[in-house]
């Protein structure tokens, strides 16, 4: 139970996205959730602002509390596409549609309404104010432009338009889905465990102490909860991943939600149902953590052992038992090599024979060969696309099912009989992460001498990239960031 955190308990409570491409629905498109099913709002006529890249947040049409909708916005200028725009898109296009803010309010409001929550109040607002193919620098206080401002801008607006409407005001929650630009290491940003949990401590007091504290004066302060950056984006060392998962399990009001690698997406970005399926994921722990009182930490490694020549792991499990499953690459399932595991010692990268789970919370990796020395278990690595098949047996699912319709946008390829017509599945996957074998997880391998192996110029487990490959990353990056990835 977290009581030192904010609830939904204000006239209206505001639920904040910010981060970078993820947060803000790049190639989200056809919007989805058009139409509102409950009582909640958005600021203007979008959840986003007008400009995608400006240091303030100004509102698509009039500054007034409507019904929240999602829907497609040109990156370029911001004004709003028809349908037959829409439809009309050429596959690739990054413009915004979809995010996760309204799969997120739209599960988290009915299952308030369904458990008494009174219609009309204590209503959820949603605003999504984050920028794509941005660091974690880029969008933190005092970096120029400032980006930040648009967090404070758009705060400011909420609560003068709630004061208009003689409505209390709180900021409830914010979503933070960053991380891409970091783990690649790009820029100088930041790609190194510690490293960048500093920037999230950082970041996390700066929306405390310039919203919550500065701006609604509110005596909580909002929660933080991450979703975990993964598939396209994964990284050799996964840095930035587990970063994110040991800040959530140590910092109070931190939530990790879950990873991004399972849902449907368009190589890089998420497309409409990706979006609204992980935004469903977050409104299924926005309701346990704000609404029940429950704690929340995702499925993930509590520790990995030697046993003779096999690794055992045994996992913080929500849901127990252990399932295996398929993860999602564009829009087809696919099964990860070694089930997305990876043992790496001192000589490389220890083969694994099978990798089997023996119990509601635990697997057994047998290796091909003794591990040389002092080893490490990753899972969901770049070797593996960002992906694992590890999950465990919630049977919860979303009010909305996977939709497809070619004659509105969607790619031939979203038709996926598996899914067409059914409720988003709901099961919690594992995160991604690197922690060694033969300590408590987790552990962040940054600066340990144990690991200083690892660090070889040239070696499988160089957790720095050599500086050509990291160029040619950074081309690929500034690429993709022009797509506005």
């Amino acid at each position: 139970m977290h009581r030192d955190i904010a609830r939904p308990d204000r006239d209206i409570n505001h639920v904040l996205a910010y981060g970078q491409s993820l947060s803000v629905g790049y190639e989200g498109w056809p919007a989805l959730s058009t139409s509102q099913p409950h009582d909640s709002l958005m600021l203007g006529d979008c959840v986003r602002p007008l400009r995608d890249d400006a240091p303030e947040w100004q509102p698509v049409g009039a500054p007034a509390f409507r019904p929240l909708r999602a829907t497609v916005q040109n990156l370029g200028t911001g004004a709003l596409l028809t349908d037959a725009d829409v439809a009309a898109l050429p596959p690739g296009s990054a413009m915004l549609g979809e995010t996760v803010l309204e799969g997120a309010l739209n599960f988290w409001r009915g299952r308030q309404l369904a458990a008494g929550a009174e219609p009309g109040r204590q209503r959820l607002l949603a605003s999504s104010c984050g920028t794509g193919g941005r660091t974690l620098e880029a969008l933190s206080k005092g970096a120029s432009p400032e980006l930040f401002n648009r967090l404070r801008a758009c705060v400011r607006l909420a609560s003068s338009v709630a004061a208009e409407n003689k409505a209390s005001y709180g900021i409830t929650a914010v979503l933070f889905l960053q991380g891409e630009s970091n783990n690649w290491g790009l820029d100088g940003s930041a790609a190194e465990v510690a490293d960048y949990k500093a920037l999230l401590q950082v970041f996390r007091r700066d929306v405390f102490s310039d919203l919550s504290a500065g701006i609604t004066l509110q005596p909580a302060p909002p929660s933080l909860f991450l979703y975990q950056t993964g598939g396209a984006y994964a990284s050799e060392t996964q840095s930035v991943p587990q970063a994110q998962l040991e800040f959530a399990l140590e910092t109070p009001g931190c939530f990790l939600v879950a990873p991004s690698y399972p849902v449907t997406e368009k190589f890089g970005h998420l497309d409409a149902n990706g979006y609204r399926w992980l935004g469903v994921q977050f409104g299924k722990v926005l309701h346990r953590v704000l609404t029940l009182g429950q704690d929340w930490r995702p499925l993930h490694p509590r520790r990995a052992d030697f046993s003779g020549d096999a690794v055992l792991v045994d996992f913080h499990v929500p849901v127990p038992p252990l399932r295996w499953g398929r993860p999602i690459v564009g829009h087809g399932f696919v099964d990860p090599h070694d089930r997305g595991f990876t043992v790496i010692d001192a000589a490389g990268t220890v083969p694994i024979a099978r990798v089997d789970i023996v119990g509601p919370a635990s697997v057994r990796l047998a290796l091909a060969r003794p591990a040389n020395g002092a080893a490490i278990l990753r899972y969901a690595d770049r070797q593996h696309g960002g992906r694992g098949a590890l999950h465990d047996s919630d049977a919860d699912s979303g009010p909305d099912c996977y939709a497809y319709d070619p004659g509105i946008g969607h790619y031939p390829d979203a038709d996926i009989p598996e899914l067409v017509g059914r409720p988003y599945p709901l099961m919690n996957w594992c995160v991604a992460f690197s922690i060694p074998i033969g300590a408590a997880a987790p552990a962040s391998l940054t600066g340990s001498p144990a690991w200083d192996f690892l660090r070889r110029p040239g070696h499988e487990g160089e957790p720095t990239q050599p500086a050509p490959r990291r160029s040619r990353l950074a081309a690929l990056w500034r690429a993709l960031t022009r797509r506005g990835r």
